[in-house]
């Protein structure tokens, strides 16, 4: 699956993160997502998707947040780029991922995930943060199925390797 992940998480990237990911910032939301659009400016445009999906949290998790960060950046790059978003469904709660190795990641995430819309042509599974990407690979593997003819992943930043 090919990856586009324009940032590194490390530095003043984790600390805009955090205050998205865990305290539901809209302005760091929109300086990582604003980010993101210009790494993702580079690419041609016949190598866009035709639908975006984001990584779906489980509904305990999302309450316990009380915000969906992928979702809402999912929402923010389908505007900006005008491109239609079709939403995914974690069918089962998974342990989190923290601390998990890849293998480990894959197995937890085994069938996780399902898309009730048909899908066709080019489908971008997006995340924030990418690790080993067990999670973009588990959604990529419904989309296929749901009839997607290539999957593609973009993150807003990938972990340095040394760090996984």
């Amino acid at each position: 699956m090919q990856t586009h992940a324009g940032l590194r998480y490390e530095g003043e990237i984790v600390a805009l993160m955090h205050r998205f990911k865990f305290s539901g910032e809209p302005r760091a939301g929109v300086v990582l997502a604003s980010l993101m659009l210009e790494t993702l400016n580079a690419l041609p445009a016949n190598e866009m998707p035709q639908t975006l999906i984001g990584l779906p949290r489980h509904s305990w998790r999302a309450r316990e947040f009380g915000f969906d960060q992928t979702l809402w950046l999912t929402r923010y790059l389908s505007r900006h780029l005008g491109i239609a978003e079709v939403n995914a469904h974690r069918v089962r709660h998974t342990p989190t991922q923290r601390g998990l190795d890849r293998q480990a990641r894959q197995r937890n995430l085994r069938n996780a995930f399902r898309i009730d819309s048909p899908l066709s042509g080019r489908v971008v599974v997006v995340d924030d943060i990418m690790t080993t990407g067990a999670s973009l690979d588990a959604l990529a593997r419904a989309c296929l199925v749901a009839g997607a003819g290539e999957v593609q992943a973009w993150a807003i930043a990938r972990t340095p390797s040394s760090s996984i």
